[in-house]
């Protein structure tokens, strides 16, 4: 995979008038086969974009249900090195893009090239880093992409017009909208400060992808997001959620349902 296959998938969605569902799960949760066989299953079932994030000690964007599955998969005894394998097996089973995401201090303590590399090799396309300041991501993004490698930046409700912008170019094929202040988790509805900062971007960047996450739990989550002009709706803790109680069978069924709530409707 490659920065190339992401775009095409986004490009694919908006073909077809919806937004692009991008799906998560812990890497190594809640171990490494029930995670490879959940992952291929959300792309069997129509999920855009794979995200698998790679279990760090201290997860400080997460909420409680992706902070207990870190846990649980630092427990036992997952690294980043087994993640990207693990991609490596998703990528050899399913034609599926993979972004990777991941906090600063493991790619700096991994090696920013040799991350890169392995990432890349593996059949990842991208990397989300949610810490990574906009100030240090000249330096890394152009690390990551000597590689193939492309880099997924985030933007909040409180990044001001001129960072959103910087954020929008910088990225690679699409930003990541974090709907609230705070950390990940369930919500009942889809937050004001959601909609209007895709309104923001869009205004900013009318050709620029953009997906929201954070909080996104239901189908009519994404399908308020996609009528708003996301071009792309991120669950993650409410699928990490269903893989602790119902395991891969309650995530494919989510994820069929809930590809069906991202069409738009006709004008």
């Amino acid at each position: 995979m490659s920065v190339r296959e992401l775009v095409e998938a986004f490009d694919r969605a908006r073909s077809e008038k919806r937004a692009a569902f991008i799906g998560y799960l812990t890497g190594g949760y809640p171990d490494a086969e029930r995670c490879f066989e959940a992952l291929v299953a959300m792309a069997e079932e129509g999920v855009d974009v794979l995200e698998v994030g790679i279990p760090f000690s201290d997860p400080i964007a997460d909420g409680a249900t992706i902070q207990e599955a870190t846990s649980a998969a630092l427990r036992n005894g997952t690294r980043p090195s087994d993640v990207i394998a693990l991609i490596g097996r998703v990528s050899k089973e399913t034609s599926v893009p993979v972004v990777l995401l991941s906090y600063l201090n493991v790619i700096l303590r991994y090696g920013v090239d040799r991350f890169a590399v392995e990432a890349r090799a593996s059949g990842a396309s991208a990397v989300i880093v949610p810490d990574l300041p906009l100030e240090e991501s000249t330096t890394i993004g152009q690390k990551l992409r000597r590689w193939g490698l492309g880099l997924v930046l985030l933007a909040s409700p409180t990044t001001g017009d001129i960072r959103l912008s910087k954020v929008l170019d910088q990225s690679d094929c699409f930003t990541y909208l974090v709907s609230v202040t705070g950390i990940t988790g369930e919500r009942t509805e889809v937050p004001r400060s959601a909609i209007e900062l895709i309104r923001r971007a869009k205004s900013l960047r009318p050709l620029a992808r953009v997906a929201v996450g954070f909080g996104v739990s239901s189908p009519q989550h994404g399908r308020r997001l996609a009528s708003e002009g996301a071009d792309g709706v991120v669950v993650g803790s409410k699928i990490v959620s269903l893989m602790r109680e119902g395991g891969t069978a309650a995530v494919r069924d989510f994820a069929k349902q809930f590809r069906s709530s991202l069409f738009r409707e006709s004008s």
